[in-house]
């Protein structure tokens, strides 16, 4: 664990160029069609899982105000540190952003609206990804959406060998099935769970509601 904070509290420099790359998606058109996905209101609690460097929380306070409140939650405090630089040089002050853990959420149960997570869940280990799905479902209200976006695999050579040997590290077999098809994984935890590709279909959103009678004792 101190290893990975580690890795990505010096990745946190260059994550969004990495992020731009894989994705093709230099004006955020992405990042609207994420938020959108998640059905987020003016004043409604919207949760960013693995917020990196704050690009999806800074996005989305726009779709919550007036009156409504992002988090970002991540693991690593230099992505924390530069999700608070990329806030600050936006103008963006009503977003708040928190050093946790995914798998183990410092919130009150049903405390958000929608919970979204964007290019990450691929880098959990399965146990990790589980409780996380676990906790996100936990602290959703009834009816609210958890949207995730992933990388499709690219078409250009070089791209996609970055990304096989992304998914080459990643180790675990149930990874691999994960990041092929995540629907029947999503579907464990929430309702009517789809799978949709972007305009260009370089990134996919799975988002699923959550179950009505859900347990959310923590």
């Amino acid at each position: 664990m101190r290893f990975r904070r580690a890795y990505y509290d010096l990745f946190s420099h260059v994550y969004d160029r990495v992020i731009a790359l894989h994705s093709g998606d230099a004006s955020a058109r992405l990042r609207d069609l994420l938020i959108g996905r998640t059905g987020i209101k003016a004043g409604g609690r919207l949760l960013d899982l693995c917020t990196g460097t704050g690009a999806v929380a800074v996005r989305a306070q726009t779709a919550v105000e007036p009156g409504g409140l992002v988090v970002g939650v991540d693991f690593s405090a230099g992505m924390i540190r530069q999700a608070c630089v990329k806030a600050h040089q936006t103008g963006v002050a009503d977003v708040a952003f928190v050093v946790g853990d995914a798998a183990r959420l410092p919130f009150a149960n049903a405390s958000f609206d929608a919970v979204s997570c964007s290019h990450a869940m691929y880098e959990l280990s399965p146990e990790v990804r589980d409780r996380a799905l676990q906790e996100a479902s936990r602290v959703l209200r009834p009816g609210g959406r958890f949207v995730m976006m992933e990388h499709c695999e690219p078409s250009r050579p070089f791209v996609r060998f970055l990304y096989r040997v992304r998914l080459s590290v990643l180790g675990s077999s149930e990874n691999r099935d994960f990041a092929r098809d995540e629907v029947p994984f999503l579907s464990r935890y929430f309702a009517d769970v789809r799978r949709e590709l972007s305009p260009k279909g370089r990134s996919k959103l799975i988002f699923g509601n959550k179950r009505e009678g859900a347990e959310t004792a923590g």
